[in-house]
């Protein structure tokens, strides 16, 4: 009798102590697992940030090219203008530098630290000055010819012509400076960067 309670005391003891490590064993799976959910829900958390930070970055990138493509676009634009034979000899009565000056605008309004890239800021920085030095040269042009007779016009367009060139190359190539400083080469549209160095 007393060994047979002596044996049900051990089993007893041994289920006793099997239960203990289940629950310990089980506990720390259970904290494990936790764990792992918790590490993971972080991972995604700051994958998701991360993820964020470069989409707001790409935008940020594709705005200022955006805008330099613009300007580049209007001053390649007012080059043609005065390459064409139907603009000798008169200027239009609304100044394409009027337009100029609402893009010079918005560049020099772009945040430009917001690019986070002194190769970026410095070719982004050149485009407000090549608009103002366009406008410039469109409005000098406005004053020579009015003031000049007749026969001398031909001779002034030529010569503001010319420097309207420059300032069109000039422009073209700073785009593609600042394209690749922005590194979108890649995202640009061969099309837009064909307009603005044609001829």
């Amino acid at each position: 009798m007393q060994a047979d309670a002596s044996m049900w005391s051990a089993i007893a003891a041994w289920v006793e102590a099997v239960g203990a490590i289940a629950a310990v064993v089980g506990s720390g799976w259970v904290a494990a697992s936790e764990s792992r959910a918790t590490r993971k829900r972080e991972e995604r958390v700051e994958a998701e940030a991360v993820g964020k930070e470069e989409r707001a970055a790409l935008a940020t990138r594709t705005a200022a090219l955006n805008l330099a493509i613009l300007a580049s676009t209007q001053i390649h634009d007012l080059n043609v203008l005065l390459k064409d034979e139907a603009w000798r000899g008169r200027v239009t009565r609304v100044s394409p530098s009027h337009v100029l000056l609402g893009t010079e605008r918005m560049l020099t309004a772009f945040p430009i630290q917001s690019l986070a890239d002194a190769p970026a800021m410095v070719e982004f920085s050149r485009f407000p000055a090549s608009l103002a030095t366009a406008a410039e040269v469109y409005a000098n042009l406005e004053t020579a010819v009015r003031s000049a007779a007749e026969g001398d016009r031909g001779a002034i367009f030529a010569m503001y012509e010319k420097q309207m060139e420059r300032v069109d190359l000039s422009a073209s190539h700073q785009l593609t400076a600042l394209r690749r400083a922005l590194l979108l080469d890649d995202k640009v549209d061969s099309k837009v960067d064909s307009q603005t160095s044609a001829p």
